[in-house]
């Protein structure tokens, strides 16, 4: 059973529809610089930053979690535009000293819910905070993200992920899958980039700035005169929403919802993510037209017994 924010108890999360990438080498740092959306030399080892990767168009192949640790480079995204998104990322690596790769070594574990944080600092000395995101010890990575509520993502290999998961269930915490911790990032208005949508989207569609994760301020890089022109000169007309209401079946990702005008509906906007919250209740993240009211009323695809409205 998948919970809300507010009402999930402290929960082990796994994240296997994550996957975590390694970029290494000396022109590693110069190489993501040509790449993606931030500025890689305002990056340290106590902080992460949201990225986008996109192509030359602006649009969007991934949005990742990125972070530094040492001289390395490691990004989290969906697992399944992992190797699309890598063959796009390889492209121009052969005239860099730079290396790409799944990082298969290491897994990733989320944990949630009421208590996160004491629960977690009866087992680790140190925690990351909203001001030192990031902390390393001993071959443990750990991150603090801040929405919907404070969550953390433990990344080390596998054997400390499964003792890490052993002791803490042993202490009363529930255990998750991938499907909870979506959830969550759809609550926090993180933008979910699945195989379908890749391609698709310029950052902005997926209201990527309102998390800090395009610097407007940065030198050439892949896609940015698409990106910049649509901020400065109004072009995109879209933004990221949720939606909640009714329906006894999903929307499908990359499909479009259906817009009520009048006593007509009309196909709008783009489903990036849905769940079924309970036998009857659904969450939808999608893309949709900037200007929707709230008022609005919309339904899924070929269901005409669902509704749904805009939700903050």
């Amino acid at each position: 059973m998948l919970h809300l924010s507010k009402d999930l108890p402290f929960s082990v999360v796994t994240l296997n529809d994550w996957q975590l990438i390694k970029v290494s080498g000396a022109d590693a740092a110069k190489y993501l610089q040509g790449q993606i959306t931030i500025n890689t030399s305002k990056l340290t080892p106590e902080n992460f930053s949201f990225a986008v990767h996109c192509d030359a168009k602006g649009k969007v192949w991934s949005n990742w979690l990125l972070f530094q640790n040492g001289s390395d480079f490691f990004y989290i995204e969906r697992k399944n535009v992992a190797e699309k998104q890598l063959t796009e990322l390889k492209k121009y690596a052969v005239f860099s000293k730079v290396t790409i790769e799944q990082e298969n070594q290491c897994g990733l574990l989320g944990f949630a819910g009421k208590e996160s944080r004491e629960k977690l600092s009866a087992y680790f000395p140190q925690l990351p905070t909203a001001e030192q995101t990031v902390v390393e010890k001993e071959g443990i990575t750990l991150i603090c993200l801040p929405k919907p509520t404070e969550r953390f993502i433990i990344i080390a290999d596998s054997g400390k992920l499964a003792q890490i998961k052993q002791d803490l269930a042993a202490q009363g915490a529930a255990t998750a899958d991938s499907n909870q911790w979506l959830l969550l990032d759809i609550e926090a208005d993180y933008p979910i980039v699945d195989l379908p949508n890749t391609n698709e989207f310029l950052p902005q569609a997926l209201s990527l700035q309102l998390v800090d994760a395009i610097h407007f301020d940065k030198g050439c890089y892949l896609g940015q005169e698409m990106i910049a022109r649509a901020q400065y000169r109004g072009i995109n007309k879209r933004a990221l929403f949720k939606l909640t209401g009714s329906s006894t079946s999903l929307p499908v990702v990359g499909e479009s919802l259906e817009m009520q005008l009048g006593e007509n509906w009309r196909d709008s906007g783009t489903v990036l993510a849905s769940l079924a919250l309970t036998d009857k209740q659904i969450i939808v993240q999608a893309v949709l037209n900037n200007d929707v009211e709230e008022a609005t009323v919309f339904r899924v695809k070929n269901n005409p017994d669902s509704l749904l409205h805009v939700t903050k």
